[in-house]
């Protein structure tokens, strides 16, 4: 629904340029689709989320339960709306970390985010001068035996978590880490200053 109406209102504000104004068009149209469609998706989705859901917290949940279903609903449409419309296109610029603050992610000055696959959002913090690469993504929850489990992950200062790596929750990575691509942090793992890591799970270099 949401898709529809910014779509219907996109079109009917820009199609008065279609006619012979095409300069105009080119010209205002990103400014159009930053306030009809991107901006409109992503506050959508950061109100519902402090309404539905308030501040997220570590716990456990009956995989049934409706916090559940609230908590997923609110993942669903983050993937759905914002990701596709509008946070996708900030990748890599200082823009994606002062939008991730609104949802209630922790991050700290000059951080280098290339990727958007955050969840538990109040759940993850990330330290001063830190990178995060394509796809690499903290996973601040799980489900066991039929129960959802949330919990926090904590990355230092000047860290590099390269590409497609996995950091799951009650971890906490320490600073100037650098962990490889397409690594696994197991849950409840604490990695020490100073060091290097890779593999699925994780092993020392």
């Amino acid at each position: 629904t949401v898709v529809i109406i910014c779509s219907v209102l996109f079109i009917a504000y820009t199609s008065t340029y279609l006619e012979g104004n095409i300069h105009y068009l080119i010209l205002l149209a990103p400014f159009y689709y930053l306030g009809i469609v991107a901006l409109p998706s992503f506050f959508f989705t950061v109100i519902l989320k402090w309404v539905l859901i308030g501040k997220y917290k570590k716990t456990e949940m009956p995989m049934y339960s409706m916090k559940v279903w609230l908590s997923e609903g609110i993942t669903t449409i983050y993937e759905a709306l914002p990701v596709q419309f509008f946070l996708d296109f900030l990748r890599g610029t200082f823009w994606l970390p002062f939008f991730m603050r609104f949802l209630g992610v922790k991050i700290g000055k000059r951080v280098w985010l290339n990727t958007t696959d955050i969840t538990e959002f109040d759940m993850v913090s990330i330290g001063d001068e830190t990178m995060l690469n394509e796809d690499c993504g903290p996973q601040t929850h799980l489900f066991e035996d039929r129960i959802m489990k949330i919990g926090s992950v904590k990355i230092g200062k000047q860290t590099t978590i390269n590409s497609r790596t996995i950091i799951l929750y009650d971890s906490e990575i320490g600073n100037n880490v650098n962990i490889d691509p397409l690594s696994l942090v197991m849950k409840g793992e604490v990695l020490s200053d100073n060091t290097s890591w890779y593999g699925s799970p994780l092993r020392g270099k």
